[in-house]
């Protein structure tokens, strides 16, 4: 059956047949069927529909944050002191008769768990709003958002075929949902900007790496460790950079690291020392499931973190999966960390959102939502400490068989930096 000459109006326009804004389809004439009739079913077949574009997925993902702001931040910023004192005592020293400040300030005050950078940041915000923490979340919370913006930045580079995917921006949106939850949590619950500024800049180092800036790439590595000595797990990015780029990579993380924290060091050497700070071995941390019933961090603990992260992140650039190296090291610090805060999940959300977007051939983030159930729902399920521990165990131990075992023709093909 021949196409009537009198529908040729009705054909789709040069938006393509995904926009939404496209004339309906013509179709052909069927057997008994008037042109009048014909044009009232192509209005009817061929309506429109709305698909979800990036404004609407930002529009959606930015208005979830702020829906959890309101939430959080009214009663938030539970850590935000500490944050206060560091900048306080790095910049104005401390009170009469207390220890001393400056670049004294890590070996006097080992509670201080973070860096220079993060304690510079702290002395900032808090110039901006003395007296308060609302401002400093809600800067926290839109870092949250650029951070997810990155993360698409990344998988769009190394994949550019999603870049006009629909299943892309859906894995986004339910990805990036669970994520802000946990950013939520963590920027404006907790205030622990630490944290916030250490997966700020590796995000930006894995950023850098696949837009062939390898300076910069040392850099936000650099500055990432600089915040939050735990970063040290995501080294093993050097080794990303192509051959020839290694060296400027590995020239800029070591200088930065070291002109971040030398002062304080030869200062006082028992800056060295302030890693060795204890924490309790929660009932339900993965700690404890794996069989270490020391109440307190054990001495081994901290330095087996960094080396077991180290290693792995190696094997995953050795299989050539290095955007695993963020969600390797993360997992390395939950299994052994002997904390359980809420605020330890959202690098792990963070990984494993990256690796789902990369990774999966459907618009359904598995290892992201398995990580917000298991990190963050089963808690509310369940006061049982050691199946939460094993939970928390399980859940590391099956995302690193799925990133480092699993064979490579599960997944489609990716781009390298």
């Amino acid at each position: 059956m021949a196409t009537s000459p009198e529908l040729s109006e009705w054909q789709t326009t040069s938006g393509g047949p995904d926009d939404w804004r496209a004339a309906p389809r013509a179709w052909p004439l069927q057997s008994d069927e008037t042109v009048g009739g014909a044009i009232d079913r192509t209005l009817v077949q061929g309506r429109p529909r709305r698909v979800l574009d990036d404004a609407r997925m930002w529009a959606l993902l930015g208005c979830w944050a702020v829906l959890w702001f309101v939430v959080v931040a009214r009663h938030g910023g539970y850590s935000w002191h500490y944050f206060r004192q560091a900048g306080a005592l790095l910049f104005d020293g401390a009170a009469a008769g207390a220890p001393a400040g400056g670049l004294h300030v890590y070996a006097n005050y080992p509670q201080l768990q973070f860096g220079p950078v993060t304690s510079v940041a702290a002395q900032g915000l808090r110039l901006l709003d003395p007296a308060g923490v609302i401002p400093a979340e809600a800067i926290m919370t839109a870092v949250g958002l650029f951070v997810l913006y990155a993360i698409r930045r990344i998988t769009v580079t190394l994949r550019p075929e999603l870049a006009d995917d629909t299943r892309l921006r859906l894995a986004m949106l339910v990805g990036g949902g669970v994520f802000l939850i946990g950013w939520l949590n963590l920027a404006a619950g907790y205030g622990h900007l630490d944290d916030v500024l250490a997966l700020l800049f590796v995000t930006l180092a894995a950023w850098a790496l696949v837009s062939d800036l390898p300076a910069v790439a040392g850099i936000c590595l650099a500055l990432s460790v600089d915040s939050k000595p735990w970063a040290l797990v995501f080294l093993p990015l050097v080794f990303a950079a192509p051959r020839a780029a290694r060296k400027h990579v590995a020239i800029c993380t070591a200088t930065g690291v070291l002109l971040a924290w030398l002062p304080f060091v030869l200062a006082d050497p028992h800056t060295l020392t302030a890693a060795q700070y204890a924490i309790t071995n929660q009932p339900s941390s993965a700690l404890r499931a794996l069989g270490v019933s020391s109440p307190t961090t054990p001495a081994w603990d901290r330095p087996a973190q960094i080396i077991l992260g180290c290693l792995l992140g190696a094997v995953a650039i050795k299989r050539h999966r290095w955007p695993a190296v963020i969600v390797l090291g993360v997992g390395a610090r939950l299994v052994l960390d002997p904390g359980v805060y809420n605020y330890y999940t959202v690098g792990l959300l963070l990984g494993a959102l990256l690796w789902d977007l990369l990774r999966t051939r459907w618009p359904i983030p598995v290892w992201t939502l398995l990580s917000g159930l298991a990190l963050g729902i089963a808690p509310l399920l369940t006061s049982n400490a050691a199946l939460l521990g094993e939970v928390r165990l399980w859940l590391v131990l099956g995302l690193t068989a799925d990133v480092l075992i699993a064979p490579a023709r599960r997944y489609p093909p990716s781009s390298t930096p």
